[in-house]
Parts: structure tokens; C-alpha cells; sequence
């Protein structure tokens, strides 16, 4: 990656809208939703992260590389992050079973605010972390965008398997 040393800021179009990638010599920052209003000054910054982040929008079952910058983060939030990255598109899971995940059984609300914290969406996907009572709960960009994220992904993924059985792969 071409990662610069200073903080950078790039916008990224997508599909579904422009995004802001905002990073640091150690990785990617923060990612900002089309229509959310932050004052970023777009200095140029890492290109083969943008690329990969708009991948996601053409092919949801991407399995991002980009390399995040949690250095703000406490060893709980990276460790529920971590395991947070390892589920498939496609696949939801309950705030509790992402605590036994992460190595914290019992800690289904401290994941609850580790995920309100998260300032990577798409790329550590909170999206597919939901209510075990049901519901979609909370999203930082919104309800609309968590139900939109988790349906094309649903949706790709259950085209795929369909696919790979139509074609004996």
C-alpha cells in the first residue's frame, strides 16, 4: 500500500454514494458516510485503500486487507473488532455471541458500545451485529443504511450459493 506518513483524507465513489476515507500513517481512520457532514479537507492520500473500499460495493463478499488504525482503541475494542472481522458477509451475529467470540462471554452491552464507537464501518463490519431479540438495533449512519448493507450482502451471498450449485462447483 502507498500509505503516507501524514494524515490524509480521499473521497471514494461508490454506488451508493460518495464516502470519506480519512487515515494515518498507520492506517485507515475513519469512514464517513455519504450526506454525513464532517469538515475534511481532501488531501490526497492512500489510493490502493480507496480502491479496495469501493470494491466492497461492487463484490460484497470482499474480505478487506486495509490495515485500520485502532491505536485509539482499547485491547477489549480490538479484540472485539478483530473476531468482528472474521465473520462472512452475509452472516449475522448477536452482541453476546460476538462477546464469546472476542473472549468475553457475559459482555453483550460492552460490545453493544465497542460497536457505537466504531468509527471503520463496512470495513469492521458492525452492520452484521445485531439484537439477539431481534430488530436490526442501533446503526451509526442509520437504520436505513444497516438494513441496506445486510440485504445486499444477503443477497449476493444466497445468489452465490445458488450459483455454485447450479454450476457443480
Amino acid at each position: 500500500m502507498n500509505s503516507p506518513k501524514a494524515p490524509w483524507a480521499i473521497s471514494v465513489k461508490t454506488n451508493r454514494g460518495i464516502f470519506c476515507l480519512e487515515g494515518s500513517g498507520r492506517g485507515l481512520c475513519r469512514v464517513v458516510f455519504p450526506g454525513k457532514r464532517r469538515k475534511v479537507k481532501i488531501m490526497g492520500g492512500d489510493t490502493e485503500t480507496a480502491r479496495e473500499f469501493a470494491t466492497y460495493f461492487k463484490d460484497p463478499r470482499h474480505r478487506f486487507k486495509i490495515k485500520p488504525d485502532l491505536s485509539s482503541c482499547t485491547l477489549f475494542e480490538k479484540k472485539v473488532y478483530r473476531a468482528l472481522r472474521r465473520v462472512p458477509a452475509g452472516k449475522v451475529l448477536s452482541y453476546g455471541e460476538l462477546a464469546k467470540r472476542a473472549g468475553y462471554p457475559g459482555a453483550a452491552r460492552a460490545v453493544g458500545s465497542a460497536m457505537k464507537k466504531n468509527r471503520l464501518p463496512i470495513v469492521i463490519p458492525c452492520h452484521r451485529v445485531i439484537p439477539s431479540a431481534g430488530g436490526f438495533g442501533e446503526y451509526s449512519a442509520g437504520k436505513k443504511w444497516k438494513r441496506w448493507l445486510l440485504e445486499y450482502e444477503k443477497r449476493d451471498s444466497s445468489l452465490g450459493t445458488r450459483d455454485s450449485r447450479k454450476t457443480g462447483s
